[in-house]
């Protein structure tokens, strides 16, 4: 399957989605597709555009071919299919697209592992999720959403120190995480709460011991 789009043309799609002009995005596509309607890199920006705008039957649709025309194959779609399955909480679902998005990619695609353990983690294989997640942040550490993942299962799992670490780690790095679609202010915001929550935690403990 035919997927090479010039890096110009690619440049003005991410441009128009950035700028919230979604009609603009899916013109380019469409000109793409109607060159070769079996474009896979268009069709994942289709499978994106819609669900930028919230439209997750639609995405769903161009997934969906795109996981048939490759049988199965093809990590990327598989993992768009897990993210789109996360977003109804069919975690059993996610989970399987994401297990076998991480079969085809060796384990060594750190965004299909980290949301394969978040998957794995809701779904009830608690243990599984948490280990799937530090392998994630093993192969790649510049992950604001990741640590912030972590900190949150951490404190689920009542492991405070672990979450007090991975906080202290964030600090520490915040000049070189690698930010993608959220704000620095968002994480910013995330890891004060979680670390508000753990101080909070820490003075009631000493008070119920003293």
């Amino acid at each position: 399957m035919s997927d090479y789009v010039p890096d110009h043309i690619v440049s003005q799609i991410e441009e128009c989605k950035e700028n919230g002009k979604y009609e603009d995005a899916m013109k380019i596509v469409n000109s793409i597709l109607i060159k070769n309607p079996m474009n896979e890199s268009a069709l994942l920006q289709v499978a994106d555009i819609h669900y930028r705008q919230g439209e997750m039957q639609k995405a769903e649709k161009a997934i969906d071919f795109l996981n048939t025309t490759s049988k199965h194959n093809d990590p990327m779609p598989l993992y768009i299919k897990g993210v789109l399955e996360m977003e109804k909480n069919n975690w059993e679902e996610a989970r399987l697209f994401f297990q076998k998005a991480c079969e085809l990619t060796e384990a060594n695609n750190h965004e299909i592992l980290r949301c394969y353990g978040l998957s794995e983690y809701r779904y009830g294989n608690r243990e599984r999720g948490v280990k799937l997640l530090k392998d994630a942040f093993a192969l790649f550490d510049n992950d604001p959403e990741l640590i912030c993942n972590l900190v949150q299962v951490y404190i689920l799992e009542k492991r405070y120190t672990s979450a007090e670490k991975m906080i202290k780690y964030y600090y520490k790095n915040v000049d070189r995480l690698e930010i993608i679609d959220k704000s620095l202010e968002h994480y910013q915001h995330n890891i004060a709460m979680f670390h508000e929550f753990l101080k909070i935690s820490a003075d009631t403990h000493n008070k119920k011991n003293k």
